[in-house]
This record gives C-alpha cells, structure tokens and sequence, in this order.
C-alpha cells in the first residue's frame, strides 16, 4: 500500500486485495445480472437500489468478505478513534466501452470511508482509458464543485484486478471520476462503503441541538 498518511493528506490510498479473494469476487461478477444506467455509464447489478443503504438483498458472498475488508489495516488509525462500523454498504457495476463518469463526490451520509475494488480478467493499460482520476477541486458554500475544469488530478488509477482505491468520504474538495473506457473489456467495480449510523458531521447539528451547539 502506498503511504498510509496520504488517505488522510491527500484523501486516497492505493492498495491491493488477495488474488484469491479478487478471483472469487470475478466469479461471482461475471454471473451476476446487470442492467443498464443512464446512456454513458455502467450497468447496474440487479439486486442494488438507487440508495445504497436500502440495498437489504446484498448477496453474501460480497457483504461477508466486505466486512472483513473494512476491518484492514487501511481503517485501523480511523477505528480507534470512532469505533467500528456499525454500517457496510455494498455496489457493483460492470463498465463498457463508451462509458465515463464526471467528478463526483461520493456523498452517501453516513458513509465515512469507501474503497473501491476493481475486477478483471484483462491487463489495463491508460491507453485502454477507464481509468479511476482522484483530484481535489474549489467547493461552494454547498460543497458542490465550482469549476470542474480546475480540478487539480492527483493521481490515475487503472482498474487492474485486485487494486483497491481508498476514499476518506468526508471532505467533498475530494473528487474522483473515471475516463472514458476505449476498449471492449469488461470493468467490474466493486464499491464497499463504511460508516455509522450517527454521523454528526453531516448530520445539521445545529438543527438538530440548537443554535448553542460546539
């Protein structure tokens, strides 16, 4: 894994999950049910909701090793602080040629930390395009991006089977996107999401306790 530091300087880490357990993820993908999104962005599995926490028929065979991936080194330092997650989301898309997505904060409250699992049975090279773009841009009082065409790219990440990308989700001046896919492989992206049930971070504290409230 790269500097562990740099998931809290920078907002993302770069790491890798066993082969074994990647392959076992592939597996089960490439038997899955897709459905297409929108025009221009990858298929959805079937049994995910629009709303992540509302996905209740996650099949286990993701969930269960999900879970485990959550409790890695990669989220020690953020444990000790807050404890363990009371909360794992699970997702998956398959990509295809033609797709792409913009930069986007992944602001699903009360998500504190996501990481994302890239699948395949192909070598990604950039030419391939598809490429996970991890950036920090200028935000409004809203914490929407104020130009997108500022964003400064940190980093690019070919989805290469078994990379795991880690994502602090609490700060939306870090913004991530994924290129254009020019090639015919298939690019299956498995999203694991951890958190607490009670986020006061994003929660409209002073709404909910007062004007007084530190």
């Amino acid at each position: 894994m790269n500097d562990l530091n740099s998931i809290y300087r920078d907002g993302f880490a770069v790491s890798s999950i066993p082969n074994d357990l990647a392959d076992a993820f592939l597996r089960h993908a490439k038997a899955d049910v897709f459905h297409p999104d929108k025009p221009g962005s990858p298929d959805v599995v079937a049994w995910e909701e629009d709303d992540p926490s509302k996905s209740f028929t996650v099949p286990l065979h993701y969930l269960g090793p999900m879970e485990l991936i959550g409790l890695g080194k990669e989220t020690e330092h953020f444990r000790a602080h807050m404890g363990d997650w009371s909360r794992t989301n699970v997702m998956l898309q398959r990509g295809k040629r033609g797709d792409s997505m913009g930069w986007h904060h992944d602001a699903y409250d009360p998500m504190h930390i996501v990481v994302i699992i890239y699948l395949s049975d192909e070598i990604w090279t950039p030419e391939d395009g598809g490429q996970l773009l991890l950036g920090e841009g200028d935000i409004n009082s809203m914490g929407q991006l104020v130009d997108e065409s500022r964003v400064t790219v940190k980093e690019a990440v070919s989805p290469n089977h078994g990379t795991a990308v880690w994502l602090i989700n609490t700060n939306p001046r870090w913004v991530h996107s994924v290129s254009e896919i020019l090639c015919d492989k298939a690019r299956y992206t498995l999203i694991g999401q951890f958190g607490y049930r009670e986020n006061v971070m994003r929660a409209n504290p002073r709404k909910r306790y007062g004007n007084d409230w530190r």
